[in-house]
């Protein structure tokens, strides 16, 4: 877990405070922060929901405002979109040095895992610079309290954090006695448009599947990776999820000759992962919801949590957003999930 460490005036508060971040290495910040950009996709929204504004997002990656155009979260927020975006080179990880100088940020939230030089960039060019490892559930925890800290709502994170771990328990009591031959074989997809990308062993998708009772069929292989059409009809998973990072919907996947051997297409088991205030498939501060809906399709008769009322109880915490039946269906691609098996729990009660 994240460390942190305040520095205090002898006559009151400090004007700063350190922050030990998820790389080991200690931050000065002034605290409050009030203006952070954030390279690292889902942190933005993560962000939006400790703060409860967008006021203090000086800028973030093209494809945190992609998603949050595609979701809700633009309706939530709608002053987002006035949130510089071009502070990367391209789509990826590597910064617009420049660009970001400009915006006088406190400080910038960069991965810490994807290769030293996007991040050392940062620091050579003098910016406060936190590293962010976000993806076993440790390190999203520390990642969310980090946030906190750095918006001066410590006791808001905290509150996240206990909430997800809540939703955790509560599943794991309800799929604790599960054999393995009850555990379907699930596989994400996160690319099946025009080639695919899985999700293996040491995945946060992995993990999400095993915590909603599942076995990830991929895990004979580690990390993600594209594999071959032959590989998947090997596999032979009884259960598909198709990530938010491609267009592939389940009716692609049904009508595609090559694929009507496989278990999850002849059973119309085929699931689009929702889109909310960030994509339910990477981590972030939703991913119990997430949790909830794939549990609830992998084992309805014992996860029989209402997942419309407890995505109302999310949104109200989270963003003070009272959601409506149409924005509920929009996230959990309603229309687009209808036709595959056992989705009709999900829908509005008529």
């Amino acid at each position: 877990m994240t460390a942190f460490v305040v520095a205090c005036g002898i006559f009151g508060p400090a004007t700063a405070i350190e922050i030990v971040d998820q790389r080991g290495r200690v931050v000065d910040i002034p605290a409050p922060a009030r203006r952070v950009v954030f390279l690292p996709m889902p942190a933005p929204s993560t962000y939006m929901a400790i703060d409860r504004s967008t006021e203090h997002v000086a800028g973030m990656n093209p494809a945190s405002a992609t998603a949050m155009q595609s979701g809700i979260l633009g309706r939530i927020f709608p002053a987002f979109d006035r949130i510089p975006t071009n502070i990367t080179q391209g789509a990826g990880v590597m910064p617009n040095v420049e660009s970001i100088m400009a915006l006088h940020p406190d400080a910038v939230l960069q991965w810490a895992t994807s290769g030293d030089e996007p991040i050392a960039v940062l620091d050579r060019a003098g910016l406060s610079v936190l590293g962010l490892r976000y993806g076993a559930r440790d390190e999203v925890e520390g990642a969310i309290l980090m946030m906190g800290r750095l918006a001066g709502q410590e006791t808001r994170a905290a509150a996240i954090v206990a909430k997800q771990r809540q939703q955790r328990a509560a599943l794991a009591g309800a799929l604790a006695d599960l054999s393995d031959s009850e555990r379907p074989r699930v596989l994400h997809l996160s690319r099946a448009s025009e080639s695919f990308a899985v999700a293996g062993r040491d995945t946060y998708s992995d993990f999400v599947i095993r915590t909603a009772g599942g076995r990830n069929v991929a895990a004979e292989i580690g990390g993600s990776r594209t594999v071959t059409l032959e590989q998947m009809l090997v596999w032979n998973p009884d259960v598909i999820l198709l990530g938010n990072f491609d267009t592939a919907m389940p009716s692609d996947l049904y009508g595609d000759p090559r694929l009507q051997s496989i278990t999850a297409v002849r059973e119309r088991r085929i699931y689009r992962v929702p889109l909310g205030g960030y994509r339910w498939d990477p981590p972030s501060h939703e991913s119990a919801l997430t949790w909830t809906w794939l549990a609830g399709l992998l084992h309805p008769d014992r996860v029989t949590i209402d997942l419309r009322t407890e995505m109302r109880d999310w949104y109200t915490f989270l963003y003070d957003h009272s959601l409506i039946d149409s924005e509920i269906d929009a996230i959990l691609y309603a229309r687009q999930n209808g036709g595959s098996a056992g989705y009709a729990r999900y829908a509005a009660v008529p």
